[in-house]
């Protein structure tokens, strides 16, 4: 998803925002626009239930992709506003919205506006509800209210909601600010037991930790490699452990995510899972992911989702991959003529205000 990167673009955060898009791409695929690719029956037909198992693991890639995302994206902004504090002495929040809606808001509302039309056109079903719970960015605690065309919306939403009070909590609250955040992270960590869309926050929280906790990347930077390759195991394995320790390891998967992501990110390179994500194109789909994160919904719907219709049967049928396809160059185009180029110019709008508020320091000093 949207996510600012501080200073120059790192190969290994380029590279699991591609591995991450790809699970949500893989899982939403298998999951639900084409089930009946998946080799569920011959697979089971060996005496165990390899089939059944290994689709709810693949059907389950989506959320898994996430959780990356939300971590990396807590990460990077809380080191960006670190930065800044480094170099400038103080955090400016209007520069940091004002990069924050030119990096989020026209791809999304170009992509509603796409789903809008197509609905007005008959070619999709999407009520007006769905449409303006994720305009407003409540799709998070919207259930099935927000259609298959914007249910992938509930991610952003957690992201705009925790953004909206994160970065004043850093700016107003220096002095308790790692306190602060150590707080907030074990409250989402308890809360989130009880009532699963705050666990979204979670995973945010913990990358905004480790972002404020050196000594916690200097433990993160010497994990054994065997350590980190379990922890990915388990993550990717966890949709059928055992109902015994399953508890367990959802409570548990917030730190696995950690161990992996920042284990590859501290670590000393080398090894299969560098290499992998370091190669250059798994970096370039790291780089349009948000765009291919929007549009990978219109390309992957069930014709029934939630105990409802979606009409993508309208829309193209099962056998049609060009259509499944579509969204690659349209996420390609999103990035190019939107993304990219409005992303630039709230930089240029942040720096300029930025310069405006480092010339008044220094005119009352």
């Amino acid at each position: 998803m949207g996510i600012e990167q501080p200073g120059s673009r790192n190969a290994v955060i380029d590279g699991w925002r591609g591995i991450s898009v790809l699970m949500v791409i893989v899982g939403h695929f298998f999951g639900f626009r084409a089930k009946a690719l998946f080799p569920v029956e011959a697979l089971d037909s060996v005496g165990l239930p390899f089939g059944t198992k290994s689709f709810a693991i693949v059907s389950s890639l989506g959320v898994l992709g996430v959780c990356f995302f939300f971590m990396i994206s807590g990460y990077l902004i809380t080191s960006l506003l670190v930065a800044e504090e480094e170099k400038r002495g103080r955090v400016s929040l209007k520069a940091f919205y004002v990069r924050r809606v030119f990096r989020i808001m026209p791809a999304f509302y170009a992509y509603v506006l796409v789903v809008f039309l197509l609905g007005r056109a008959g070619l999709i079903l999407v009520p007006d509800e769905a449409l303006l719970r994720s305009s407003v960015y409540v799709c998070n605690f919207s259930g099935f209210s927000c259609s298959w065309w914007l249910a992938h919306t509930w991610s952003l939403a957690v992201e705009e909601q925790f953004y909206l009070i994160w970065p004043m909590i850093f700016a107003f609250a220096a002095v308790w600010r790692r306190a602060a955040a150590i707080t907030i992270l074990a409250a989402l960590l308890v809360a989130s037991a009880f009532f699963e869309p705050l666990s979204g926050f979670t995973y945010i929280m913990a990358g905004v930790f480790v972002a404020l906790a050196p000594r916690t990347r200097d433990r993160l930077s010497g994990i054994d490699r065997r350590v980190i390759w379990l922890a990915l195991a388990l993550l990717v394995a966890f949709p059928v452990a055992p109902s015994s320790i399953g508890r367990f390891l959802m409570l548990a998967q917030p730190l696995m995510v950690a161990v992996v992501l920042f284990g590859t990110l501290f670590g000393a390179p080398g090894g299969i899972l560098d290499a992998v994500l370091r190669h250059p194109w798994l970096s370039k789909i790291g780089l349009v992911s948000y765009s291919l994160y929007l549009w990978q919904q219109l390309s992957l719907a069930p014709v029934m989702w939630g105990g409802k219709a979606t009409d993508a049967d309208a829309l193209y049928a099962l056998s049609n991959v060009a259509l499944g396809l579509a969204f690659i160059p349209l996420a390609i185009a999103s990035y190019l003529l939107i993304e990219k180029p409005l992303t630039a110019v709230g930089h240029r709008i942040s720096r300029k205000i930025l310069d405006q508020s480092g010339s008044a320091v220094r005119r009352t000093v």
